[in-house]
């Protein structure tokens, strides 16, 4: 209603100011005809505007006047294109009509990409004597200020090559939201289609392809029930290990609503997604959530929110799952991400340190336009940068996700000429906006001796910081898992399950051996006497017994190990490789266990519960004929007496 009330304004106002034109271009047999189209317009009946209007220029051609009338209606119709030709063609024949046309011109021409026009009917407008409106001329300014940028963006074009990732996963219909798994073997994406159970209706589903043995993706099926039903699902995200899907639904369903989106989880669990349910409070409100982006490290939800205390339209928010299984009062990522206007479709890499989402609050090109903001040493988020052009463009950029490697990514369109509207496309993201690299280890975790699948807990610990970086599970029913590992960190990966003794191992990656993934089955022994496992993650000073700190996140694992099991009593045992002399290593492997011990004292574990015992180079369990296998001999291990 406001825009209408700003055009029939102008409509007067040009109105006004033509006396002189109807004499000067003897158009006073058109004038009635004006005056026609202006009552039309004004009473709402664009259609009939527009025939006054070719009525008055088929007499006169040059009655800016009108042109600037059908400019108005067609830039009413959002048919922008055309409303920039007929302001241009008004503007040409009278440039001081009316001074404001120039800036309403440039904002058209802005919003469609037509930077450097813009820019001149701005400084044109600007510098008019006539254009006195205070308001008009503070949007004018801010308007030079971001197409200024725009065109500062669009000058420095960016590699972008997309290509459609086919008819079987595109079809008629809108596909977006493409999400692809960690190991890359498969994408999940949000379709909006006809459906026709229980009768046809429009409906938006997930559907998930798989790639083949040559790389290529297979038709995209229906995930099934509960996951889907006959309502509308859509802005899904998956964990690392795929066993968890977070995603909105915009209408009160299932349990329970608490505002016009909330967000949802479903977890997969025998083979199969299980019912979904509602995250609650905090992290649902009775305003709007939606789009969220779940972190590699198993714990950290980041979504979009208009609740209170926001800096825009809609802001980006995160959220922490706790050891007691609820979610943390969600945290507001500031004024570095977040701005006066929009901010949505977060997406988290696995490398937990870089953030893809989409603004048109940050500078850009017009409309919402992606960037890519990453964490400092501090773990805060520094200043976004823009994808660059013509990654984005005047219209609206809305949604990217890419692989683990970094090199690719994955987006929606409408504007490529594909199978349908919204198509899915991926394309080679370049060096600069690429994240951090990650490799991933996948296997089965198997009870040692029957083989059996377990469930258990995995943990991903910096032995340098101590921080936990992943905390993931394996499936019951298959024992399958799949872990993040981050590269040039070093790392204790920890396997645990009640009952059983754990699995330690040392990761230590680097970009050169992270686009090779682990495979390996984990075989966890029950709890019992005799059993051995070897402490991956104890180190000690070079020739020396001393505990080096990397060594603490592993014994402090044993430690509560031993408080769960009071019953339970070790052997611990030292073991070096054969280089050098023989009664040193014997005295070495001696004082290393001695120091397990004692560090493990320390801890609250009683001593009687604890034998320390050094075997020297007498038990290998590799050959020592390279380095490496001679650091695998020299190593801890733990026995249950």
């Amino acid at each position: 209603m406001k825009r209408q009330i700003l055009f029939l304004f102008a409509l007067c106002f040009y109105f006004a100011s033509a006396q002189d034109m109807y004499e000067e271009h003897n158009c006073k047999r058109a004038k009635p005809l004006f005056d026609n189209s202006y009552d039309s317009y004004r009473n709402g009946d664009s259609e009939t505007s527009l025939k006054y209007i070719q009525k008055v220029l088929e007499l006169c051609p040059k009655y800016a006047e009108a042109w600037l009338q059908k400019a108005i209606i067609y830039e009413d119709r959002k048919q922008y294109d055309s409303a920039v030709k007929f302001y241009n063609h008004s503007l040409s024949i009278n440039p001081d009509v009316f001074p404001n046309a120039y800036y309403t011109l440039a904002k058209l021409q802005n919003a469609v990409g037509m930077y450097r026009e813009a820019d001149s009917n701005l400084t044109k407008f600007l510098s008019h004597p006539k254009a006195t409106s205070k308001n008009i001329r503070e949007k004018a300014e801010l308007l030079h200020i971001k197409n200024a940028q725009a065109m500062h963006i669009a000058a420095e074009e960016v590699p972008f090559e997309p290509f459609n990732l086919g008819d079987s996963i595109n079809t008629q219909y809108d596909e977006y939201f493409p999400v692809i798994t960690l190991d890359g073997r498969s994408i999940i994406i949000t379709r909006r289609y006809t459906r026709h159970e229980p009768k046809p209706h429009l409906e938006e589903d997930f559907f998930i392809s798989t790639r083949d043995s040559n790389g290529v993706f297979g038709k995209a099926l229906r995930v099934p029930e509960p996951i889907n039903s006959d309502h509308n699902e859509g802005a899904q995200s998956l964990s690392a290990d795929g066993r968890y899907m977070f995603f909105s639904i915009c209408e009160e369903r299932r349990e329970i609503g608490y505002g016009s989106c909330d967000i949802w989880c479903s977890r997969f669990i025998n083979g199969k997604w299980g019912k979904p349910f509602n995250l609650g409070n905090p992290v649902n409100t009775e305003y709007w959530e939606s789009q969220p982006s779940f972190s590699s490290d198993g714990r950290t939800l980041y979504f979009c929110s208009n609740r209170p205390n926001g800096y825009g339209a809609s802001d980006i928010w995160k959220t922490i799952l706790k050891d007691d299984g609820t979610w943390s009062e969600p945290e507001n990522l500031g004024s570095v991400i977040n701005t006066s206007g929009m901010e949505n479709s977060p997406f988290i890499h696995a490398d937990q340190k870089t953030l893809y989402f989409s603004s048109n609050g940050h500078a850009g090109l017009g409309g919402m336009d992606i960037f890519v903001a990453r964490m400092d040493a501090d773990n805060k988020f520094e200043t976004p940068v823009n994808l660059g052009f013509p990654i984005n463009t005047y219209a609206d950029e809305k949604t990217l996700s890419v692989n683990r490697t970094g090199d690719t990514a994955y987006f929606a369109s409408d504007k490529l000429n594909g199978f349908g509207r919204d198509d899915i496309y991926g394309f080679a993201l370049y060096e600069k906006a690429r994240p951090k690299v990650v490799s991933y280890m996948k296997g089965r975790v198997l009870h040692a001796e029957t083989l059996e699948p377990l469930e258990a807990h995995f943990e991903l610990v910096n032995i340098e910081t101590g921080i936990q970086k992943v905390e993931s599970y394996s499936d019951s029913k298959s024992g399958g898992f799949m872990v993040v590992l981050p590269v040039n960190e070093q790392f204790a990966l920890n396997v645990s399950k009640e009952g059983y003794l754990f699995y330690s191992e040392h990761i230590a990656l680097t970009e050169e051996n992270s686009y090779h993934p682990l495979q390996k089955d984990v075989l966890l022994p029950p709890v019992k006497s005799g059993e051995k496992i070897i402490l991956n993650n104890v180190f000690f000073a070079i020739d020396k017994s001393d505990l080096r700190s990397e060594s603490f996140v592993e014994l402090d694992k044993l430690a509560l190990l031993l408080e769960k099991n009071p019953a339970l009593n070790i052997e611990v045992s030292g073991h070096t490789d054969n280089t050098g002399n023989a009664a040193r290593n014997q005295t070495l492997s001696e004082q290393r266990a001695a120091s397990v011990v004692t560090y493990l004292t320390g801890k609250g574990i009683a001593a009687k519960r604890m034998t320390s015992i050094g075997y020297g180079s007498s038990k290998p369990i590799a050959p020592n004929d390279t380095e490496e296998t001679r650091a695998q001999n020299r190593r801890t291990e733990i026995k249950i007496l």
